[in-house]
């Protein structure tokens, strides 16, 4: 929750505050994170190694240390090259958490009685997540509207203090996995990713999942400023949305896991991808619909956008770690968390090069991407292990 809040509280206003501090302009502030987050994208390859090899706690250690050091390194920027150092460090940190964090909840999970666990603690993990970024989110507004670079700066080193804390609690709190001998180490190493590579199936999964991932980061990216040039007089129920979204986020996920349990982990997934459809089709709908139903179809498309997520999220995750060997866990979840950085990199450069040609174009790209994920999550099923599909850990 800790990284969430720090997430939440940063972005919002990240490129205000390093452009005051390093002089430069917004937009080159914003080409700087996004080359420092670019070449971090293979970093995932070498932790998921780590993670096997050390044990995932001692990793999402690291991660925090490190998120702590970049985010201390954005209190003394002073220039553009610092800054870009200091976002390379924190990048660094947050792909080795979302790299390591979900083998550590995965085993943490091992110890459930219940074969459908995952789904529950991941399911937990998502509502915390939410929360965490609705009070950072908010948090930030308010420092925001203040207009006050001491207020910035207390924010970031906020920041840094619960990245600290966060560390600390996982440190003491968490039992760790003990890393593997090293007679077997060598052999370990070698197995790994020769494994991963061969896997076909496992390597679809990861695919699939990075076309529902362009749909999960879509409505940060694309839902704003199509209202603001396509619905201007609808401007004001942006933020009322958007905290809609996270609210049913950090509420409804254990009523959702709850809900969902009686269908397979590829029927879940399916309903997920109906529903990102459907929050596409109702979010374009107010272009040629009365002015009276704009609010309403708005509404019910967030609606339908958060419980795709709160549908997909558990469900992925916890699909992801039972179709992976126990052994090389590791390397198959920081594989499988690539799907969400490719997103994050593709979908800024996918919505403006598709909402340029046509306010339509990335909202029907999204209804047809959201039913594409029915029928290729249907025949990945009939490739992928039964236990991963309805709970239990693959076989090696």
């Amino acid at each position: 929750m800790a990284d969430s809040v720090v997430t939440g509280l940063f972005v919002p206003m990240s490129l205000l505050y390093l452009s005051a501090t390093s002089g430069e302009s917004l937009v080159r502030v914003g080409i700087l994170l996004s080359v420092a987050g670019a070449i971090t994208l293979p970093f995932p390859l070498w932790v998921g190694r780590l993670v096997d090899g050390v044990g995932s706690k001692r990793v999402v250690l690291v991660a925090q240390l490190l998120q702590a050091a970049g985010f201390a390194g954005y209190l003394v920027t002073t220039s553009p090259t610092m800054l870009f150092i200091a976002a390379v460090v924190t990048s660094l940190g947050q792909r080795a958490f979302w790299s390591s964090i979900f083998t550590l909840v995965s085993y943490l999970a091992d110890g459930d009685s219940d074969a459908r666990a995952r789904e529950r603690w991941f399911g937990v993990i998502g509502s915390l997540r939410a929360a965490g970024y609705g009070v950072g989110a908010l948090t930030a507004g308010v420092i925001l509207s203040m207009k006050s670079n001491l207020a910035s700066r207390g924010a970031i080193g906020a920041d840094v203090l619960l990245l600290l804390v966060a560390a600390v609690l996982v440190g003491a709190g968490v039992p760790g996995r003990a890393a593997p001998s090293a007679g077997r180490d060598r052999e370990h190493q070698e197995r790994g990713y020769r494994v991963l590579w061969a896997d076909r199936p496992y390597l679809g999964l990861v695919a699939l999942n990075t076309a529902f991932a362009l749909c999960n980061v879509m409505l940060g990216i694309a839902f704003p400023p199509f209202v603001t040039h396509r619905l201007p007089s609808m401007i004001w129920a942006i933020g009322p949305l958007l905290a809609a979204n996270t609210i049913v986020q950090a509420i409804f996920q254990p009523v959702v896991v709850r809900l969902i349990r009686p269908l397979s982990r590829d029927r879940s997934l399916c309903l997920a991808g109906a529903l990102w459809a459907s929050w596409a089709c109702l979010t374009i709908a107010p272009e040629w619909a009365p002015r009276v139903i704009w609010l309403p179809c708005l509404t019910i498309a967030i609606l339908c956008y958060s419980a795709a997520q709160l549908v997909h999220s558990p469900v992925s995750n916890a699909l992801a770690a039972d179709a992976a060997p126990a052994d090389v866990r590791g390397r198959y979840l920081a594989i499988f968390q690539t799907s969400f950085a490719v997103a994050t990199v593709v979908a800024p450069i996918m919505f403006s090069i598709l909402f340029e040609k046509s306010s339509y174009a990335p909202w029907t790209t999204l209804t047809l991407l959201g039913l594409l994920t029915i029928p290729a999550t249907l025949f990945l099923a009939s490739r992928l292990p039964k236990s991963a599909l309805l709970g239990g850990v693959a076989s090696v």
